[in-house]
């Protein structure tokens, strides 16, 4: 069962922030085509940060690290995590930089396609990172790092802390060899088809989950949309469904919403499939709304479910 809000650092978020500027259209146009916008707003965004709000809204306490510029979207970022109770303490601001950026066109079905427009995010030397930041965390979630950077933290970590990654496309298509300093840290990998095909070339998802498991991950979860989450544990695949969603209006941000209830079920103590339905189930609610952080649940949402795993593990062990 959740407890009330924690003061206690309970997860590190190593990541990027971004304004996401996002264009609803009724469908994508086709190569060299047109397509008229019905909306063109700013969104708090980033995949990292994106995560950190959704455990915050979820009670937990969590701490940023990361690098906005001085402009307007670096002043909304550093807001909107505020508002919601993230740790800005460690936030560097530069000045005279440009917050990262990117551009999100969304059609009526809820499917997109986000095109980055660069601007300053990340920590780039490991020797900014303190290790103050770090030793009470349960959990470090790391998206987009530098791999130097990445090291460095998880090396600042208490002995029992978790490490899980979740690579996005952009360091996914840096290569294998790129990332394999971290994988080989990871204790829970979370990519998507695509990425995970990247990675191993092997068309076979669940051969690829196998693959990614003998390059360091204890854990790998492959998300799978609309058909749920493969789960490789110990030689072993499983799959868990997805929740059934009718009404989706914008699928940006729902893997990093799959995050926020897979990190939500480490810290709650669930087995990794029942992690992963949770991670399920936040990304469902999520894709009902519009932007990438707009619908992310709070505690009360996810409660029942929770307290409802929580009596039959109970049962189990009686």
């Amino acid at each position: 069962m959740m407890s009330e809000p924690k003061t206690t650092l309970e997860v590190i978020v190593l990541g990027a922030a971004a304004v996401d500027w996002i264009a609803k259209v009724k469908e994508l146009p086709p190569r060299d085509g047109i397509a008229f916008a019905d909306q063109y707003l700013p969104f708090a965004g980033g995949s990292g940060a994106n995560a950190a709000e959704g455990l915050a809204r979820l009670g937990y306490a969590v701490r940023f690290l990361g690098v906005l510029g001085d402009d307007e979207g670096g002043r909304m970022l550093l807001r909107v995590f505020r508002d919601v109770g993230v740790d800005t303490g460690c936030i560097r601001v530069l000045k005279g930089e440009r917050s990262a950026a990117c551009f999100i066109a969304v059609d009526s079905s809820g499917q997109r396609m986000i095109f980055a427009l660069g601007g300053v995010a990340l920590y780039d030397k490991a020797e900014e990172v303190h290790p103050d930041w770090l030793r009470e965390a349960r959990v470090l979630y790391i998206t987009d790092a530098y791999p130097e950077v990445a090291i460095a933290a998880i090396a600042n970590l208490g002995a029992n802390a978790r490490v899980v990654f979740s690579p996005g496309g952009l360091m996914v298509a840096a290569g294998e060899a790129y990332l394999r300093p971290i994988l080989e840290r990871t204790d829970v990998l979370i990519l998507n088809r695509v990425e995970a095909e990247s990675l191993t070339k092997e068309m076979d998802l669940q051969r690829a989950c196998l693959e990614l498991g003998l390059r360091g991950p204890k854990v790998v979860l492959l998300t799978l949309g609309d058909q749920g989450v493969l789960v490789a544990e110990k030689g072993s695949v499983t799959q868990v469904p997805a929740v059934e969603v009718d009404d989706v209006v914008d699928t940006t941000g729902a893997g990093d919403a799959f995050s926020t209830g897979v990190i939500a079920g480490i810290l709650e103590g669930l087995d990794w499939k029942q992690a992963a339905h949770l991670g399920c189930r936040v990304a469902a609610i999520k894709i009902r709304h519009f932007g990438s952080r707009t619908g992310l649940p709070e505690r009360m949402q996810v409660q029942a479910w929770l307290d409802a795993k929580s009596r039959k593990n109970n049962e189990v062990m009686l």
